[in-house]
């Protein structure tokens, strides 16, 4: 798609996401900078590659690793898997925001804006995940932050993998690249999801008894 083409469709998209238009077609909003519109293209599939295996399977892999490998080494696994995701998270954050800068389309649509809301809290998450490691030194019990840590983690990753699904449709993604993104985003996620409501399930049914650090976290 070429650059004038991707920014009319992205503008009707983001117009049709904020209510019908009483005065015709949509319209390319006025603050779109024209002589960027050629970085549009490379930019914005920098964006989608780098969210979509961050989201897609980085993220999903470290968290599906810490609770497969039962030692040390599963949370050696969990932690460089998630430094490479924020690597790509960041990454795509930067290309993401530059694209809507051009597009002028920064944070005025529904994909930007919970995409940034999921960004701002996985920027908070390692931070909590060193408080709770600590505290269960200490305790040698989860806590409050075990739980912050976990359900944070949960709840952000699958925001995240909806909102690359958005993403797409937004950059008008062809057919192909929508399955694609779809199948392997959805057998890491079916995976994480299934692996996390087991050790969930286990975690309600042993609530009473001391659980190791491992299975918590």
């Amino acid at each position: 798609m070429n650059p004038f083409a991707f920014a009319v469709s992205f503008a009707a998209f983001c117009t049709a996401q904020e209510g019908p238009s009483l005065n015709g077609p949509p319209q390319l909003p006025p603050g779109i900078i024209y002589e960027d519109l050629h970085l549009v293209p490379a930019f914005a599939k920098a964006h989608g590659v780098a969210m979509g295996i961050a989201f897609g399977v980085i993220f999903p892999l470290g968290a599906i690793l810490l609770r497969v490998i039962r030692s040390k080494y599963g949370l050696y696994a969990h932690i460089g898997c998630q430094l490479l995701a924020y690597v790509l998270m960041i990454a795509g954050l930067a290309t993401g925001i530059r694209v809507g800068k051009i597009l002028d389309r920064l944070h005025n649509n529904g994909h930007t804006i919970l995409g940034t809301v999921i960004v701002v809290f996985l920027l908070i998450q390692p931070f909590i995940g060193l408080w709770h490691h600590h505290q269960f030194k200490k305790t040698q019990s989860a806590g409050i932050w075990t739980h912050a840590h976990i359900w944070i983690g949960r709840i952000f990753l699958l925001l995240g993998l909806i909102n690359g699904g958005t993403g797409l449709k937004l950059a008008d993604n062809t057919t192909g690249g929508i399955i694609s993104y779809a199948v392997v985003a959805g057998v890491f996620g079916v995976a994480y999801v299934a692996i996390a409501a087991l050790r969930q399930g286990k975690v309600i049914l042993k609530e009473k008894e001391t659980t190791p650090e491992m299975a918590q976290t």
